[in-house]
């Protein structure tokens, strides 16, 4: 499958580039700085521009099979409208190219997973990360108005651990431990895309 991957330069994009490339796929990953990506084997294509830019964004997306998409940002006060932008912009040449599915990675608490949330982690967000839960809000509400065969993944608390391959998944799932590995998720994302699974669906994942 030939699979674009749009913030592929950061921590979780590059396990999803990781797992793409173990798994066989032809790779496009769409990064701001092309010397960003360390992955030298396999069937990989760096495209460097904005994800603000369409046009740019159009290079990346252009011959794809599917769209995977972990666009973010490290400013949790300040909403850049990264991962909102981008994702227009990706949903539009997708369309535009023909390219139908879309794989996007969000937040547990974003949309109607925030009533899974508990106390502590509603409080969590509102004062910690608004900016955040902004833009994802948003990102999702583009992606399920798109008309694209989307799946939305939800992870709980990102961490920089290694691969499981044992997690939950489900839909307004309730997190045991509020943290997941980035390679589960990288893991996740690739499955639904391989399996062809959960089409239409926002999942959460956590362990």
């Amino acid at each position: 499958m030939k699979i674009a991957i749009f913030g592929a330069s950061g921590k979780t994009g590059r396990e999803i580039v990781k797992r793409a490339l173990d798994n066989g796929h032809t790779v496009t990953v769409f990064v701001r700085d092309a010397t960003r990506i360390q992955e030298k084997e396999g069937a990989l294509t760096v495209v460097a521009g904005d994800a603000h830019d369409y046009a740019s964004v159009l290079r990346g997306v252009q011959g794809q099979d599917a769209v995977i998409c972990a666009l973010g940002s490290k400013d949790l006060f300040r909403n850049s409208k990264i991962r909102t932008n981008g994702t227009s912009n990706i949903i539009k040449a997708m369309k535009n190219c023909g390219v139908p599915r879309l794989v996007v990675m969000s937040a547990m608490g974003v949309g109607e997973s925030w009533q899974a949330l508990s106390m502590v982690n509603k409080l969590f967000f509102t004062l910690l990360m608004p900016a955040a839960r902004e833009d994802h809000e948003a990102q999702e509400t583009a992606v399920k108005a798109s008309g694209l065969d989307w799946t939305i993944v939800r992870p709980s608390g990102l961490k920089d651990t290694t691969y499981t391959g044992t997690y939950l998944v489900g839909e307004n799932i309730r997190a045991k431990t509020s943290q997941i590995s980035r390679a589960d998720v990288a893991d996740l994302m690739l499955r639904v895309l391989e399996n062809q699974t959960h089409r239409q669906v926002a999942l959460t994942i956590t362990n």
